[in-house]
């Protein structure tokens, strides 16, 4: 792979450093090389003199086989591989073009998330890099039960057995009801305090970490207390919550699309009463309390909980709620790869890391929208999209 020279208008690097007028980042073998004022003799430069680059986008959290557009997700996971595999290669390409670079999936069946990963890892479909848990830990009656469910002690441990020996990178168990599905309530339990540890224990034994659907409540603060890394969606989330989520150092994983974006759930079940009326109620408690916990000091992230290419909406919502435009940046780029624990290989522009970057027409510090306008994507140094200008 040639030695390519990436000129930039302006670079933000994700480092927290200031932004950079006429950066050159040098790229060799997949990674970034030097940053510097110009690039080696004779290597091939692309100018983007005229565009904001910044790191590739990370989405933390998404589900590459839905579309909530569509209705019925459970539905929807419970087809089979070949419609599951169909939809994620569409929903994938989607997401690159719009500069997720890396996606951290939170339950796929039929282990499609591990076809799909090798396929990208092979060239033989485009999408981000992809971090997977394999199939979802759900319980029988309990929130995001697909094909399988695990109950009790043994039956969590099997399950996160069996992902984690299939290739999973983190455990995903599904602690709480939630806002698409008509008959659970988002804050309420359906796991006791020793199905949560066996899965967080099993995590721990290889290495890695447990992530917990949890809206809020005694579901919330269980999957806290037992040791998870990540909490998803928090929308119910009180200020004890919060606090306690800051004392454990968990990071929330804000999901804004799925439930604000036009879309998302609306679109797909806007005649299931049960589902929207939960759906308006998340919208308000967000609006109310997440100004708030924003602001708190609690570490963030963010992810499109399958609303596919709509990273910059959550970027967008997080300013709305009063993040500032340089943070929003951080939560999608060197925060998201912080609460994912790729923070050495992607999340920032710097030497040695994975040469990840997208190019905007436009400065999002200045106007968050610019990031809708992604004209320029490139990954591990190969450029996979660019939008005629």
């Amino acid at each position: 792979m040639p030695v390519r020279a990436i000129r930039c208008g302006t670079l933000f690097d994700g480092t927290g450093a200031d932004p950079v007028r006429d950066a050159v980042v040098v790229i060799s073998d997949g990674r970034i090389t030097s940053i510097g004022t110009a690039g080696p003799p004779g290597a091939e430069t692309l100018d983007l003199g005229d565009r904001f680059v910044m790191p590739g986008l990370i989405d933390c959290h998404s589900h590459a086989s839905i579309v909530p557009g569509l209705g019925d997700q459970l539905g929807q996971l419970c087809r089979g591989p070949v419609p599951q595999a169909l939809a994620a290669t569409r929903n994938l390409r989607q997401d690159l073009a719009a500069g997720t670079t890396t996606m951290r999936l939170m339950g796929e069946e039929h282990f499609v998330d591990v076809e799909l990963r090798e396929a990208i890892e092979a060239g033989t479909i485009t999408g981000p890099r992809l971090l997977i848990a394999g199939r979802g830990l759900a319980a029988n009656n309990g929130h995001g039960r697909a094909l399988a469910s695990y109950d009790g002690v043994d039956e969590v441990r099997r399950g996160a057995r069996e992902n984690l020996r299939r290739g999973a990178n983190h455990v995903k168990i599904f602690v709480t009801g939630g806002v698409s599905s008509p008959g659970t309530t988002p804050t309420a339990s359906a796991y006791t305090r020793e199905e949560i540890r066996a899965a967080v224990e099993e995590a721990d034994r290889v290495g890695t970490y447990a992530a917990a659907h949890a809206h809020g409540g005694p579901g919330l603060r269980l999957a806290v207390q037992e040791g998870v890394g990540t909490i998803e969606h928090a929308a119910l989330a009180d200020d004890e919550d919060i606090a306690l989520m800051i004392e454990r150092r968990v990071w929330l994983i804000c999901t804004f699309a799925i439930f604000m974006h036009p879309s998302g759930i609306e679109q797909g079940d806007g005649r299931r009463p049960a589902i929207m009326d939960k759906m308006r109620w998340a919208r308000r408690v967000v609006a109310e309390t997440f100004p708030r916990h924003l602001a708190s000091g609690v570490r963030f992230a963010c992810g499109t909980d399958s609303v596919h290419g709509a990273m910059p909406f959550e970027l967008q919502t997080l300013v709305r709620l009063g993040v500032s435009p340089r943070d929003a940046l951080l939560a999608g780029t060197r925060w998201g790869a912080e609460a994912c624990r790729v923070d050495t290989e992607v999340g920032t522009l710097e030497p040695g890391k994975r040469a990840d970057l997208i190019a905007i027409d436009g400065d999002p510090l200045k106007d968050m929208a610019a990031m809708e306008r992604v004209s320029l994507v490139v990954k591990d140094g190969v450029t996979c999209g660019r939008k005629p200008r």
